[in-house]
């Protein structure tokens, strides 16, 4: 990859399976958030699971922390840094390519666009991919990443119709597209906000038994 691990794992939260794992899932929370948020579902994980919750790498002023930085324009136009971009990816990347065991990687929001984005570039170091509340970053294949998505990879994206964050009028039709381009996206919609509910929960519940 080039450079250091941006990603700190002694600032990650982990649970050890109670015995020999067999799987293992690793959380990405959502921007301004920290490795805390999504760490409280590890209980409803398999005890012969390994869950791990990572840190994102860069701490924003108002507290928590972000994959890369958001700024909007004077119209109101979302934009972000690609470099952070590219080197959160490398960053996770690498990690992924020392760890004994491919994981499943569930992502929240902007970790879930990370997540989708790390399933089409290295569908090789990961088991799984599902992202929450997030949407397809098509956008970033349009310039420097490099397309690499398998349609037989597991790729689950859960939808909030109610979701104002993230609206589905920007994720349904981004991973229409992520699929017309060659990916396998299962889209699961729910009448939910920005969050997760517990039916939407059972599902991914569901998805991650067949591992």
């Amino acid at each position: 990859m080039g450079r250091s691990s941006l990603i700190d794992l002694s600032q990650s939260r982990w649970r050890a399976a109670e015995s020999t794992a067999q799987n293992e899932l690793w959380f990405l929370h959502g921007y301004a958030s920290n490795e805390d948020d999504l760490f409280g579902l590890a209980r409803l994980i398999p005890a012969d699971w390994n869950v791990r919750s990572l840190q994102a790498p860069r701490p924003l002023p108002t507290g928590g922390y972000a994959w890369y930085d958001l700024h909007f324009d004077a119209n109101g136009v979302r934009h972000v840094d690609p470099e952070q971009v590219w080197s959160s990816l490398d960053s996770l990347a690498e990690l992924l390519e020392q760890n004994p065991i491919k994981p499943v990687i569930l992502g929240f929001s902007q970790g879930g666009i990370l997540a989708n984005a790390l399933a089409a570039t290295h569908p090789e170091l990961i088991q799984g991919c599902a992202a929450v509340a997030s949407y397809f970053p098509n956008d970033w294949f349009d310039s420097a990443l490099e397309w690499k998505a398998q349609t037989d990879l597991p790729h689950l994206a859960v939808v909030g119709d109610e979701d104002g964050v993230i609206p589905t009028t920007l994720s349904v039709p981004s991973y229409e597209t992520a699929n017309a381009r060659g990916t396998g996206i299962e889209v699961q919609r729910f009448r939910m906000g920005h969050g997760i509910a517990p039916d939407s929960w059972q599902a991914i519940a569901r998805w991650l038994s067949n591992f």
